[in-house]
């Protein structure tokens, strides 16, 4: 991302624009760099073309701004599962799954943003500042409606799972994979197996 020319003062009204510009301008830093630590507030400024103080008018510090960006992209991330608010049952839960693949496989920018930055090591948010977290429970909630015996523990795998689809076809192109939709069937249907005849743990 290239720095842009330093801009004119922003007409009343626009410091809402100016925040969203910001946080654009991190999110896009982030796509490149080796995790949210290498990011700096002075380095957005330049990337948006303001002074550096200018962020402080928005963000108490990188963290605030970090969540902002975190808020931002998990937010689409909902917004891409919403698809599935049709269906009921495996079918729901298929898409869903689905979903997701397609979100992190189209947006691999975005998506090693949410995955490959946030929750680092020295990322310590609190509940209030996890922003993904309703998409993890939205999972469970679609495993449970299919009968999983411990709804979170089958979601966190189907997560894990589905992580390394999309990382794995992104690092290893060349390799044969087979069709998305046999291999998330292959392993929905693996998962929900164990799971609904599992017993429950004391």
């Amino acid at each position: 991302m290239t720095a842009k020319a330093p801009r004119n003062r922003n007409r009343r009204g626009d410091g809402a624009r100016l925040r969203d510009e910001i946080v654009t301008a991190a999110s896009e830093l982030l796509e490149n760099l080796d995790g949210q630590d290498a990011l700096s507030l002075r380095a957005v400024a330049r990337a948006v073309g303001i002074a550096p103080q200018s962020v402080y008018l928005h963000f108490a510090d990188r963290r605030d701004l970090l969540t902002a960006v975190y808020e931002v992209r998990f937010a689409e991330l909902r917004t891409a599962l919403a698809v599935a608010d049709e269906a009921d049952g495996p079918a729901r839960l298929a898409r869903i799954c689905r979903a997701y693949c397609e979100y992190g496989l189209r947006n691999p920018g975005h998506y090693r943003v949410l995955f490959g930055t946030a929750g680092t090591p020295g990322w310590e948010p609190t509940d209030a500042q996890l922003p993904g977290l309703p998409v993890f429970r939205g999972l469970v909630d679609a495993v449970e409606a299919c009968g999983s015996a411990d709804p979170t523990a089958t979601a966190t795998c189907l997560w894990a799972a589905m992580h390394g689809l999309i990382t794995l076809r992104q690092d290893r192109p060349s390799f044969p994979w087979p069709d998305l939709d046999v291999l998330l069937e292959t392993l929905i249907t693996a998962h929900l197996c164990a799971a609904v005849t599992a017993r429950p743990r004391n």
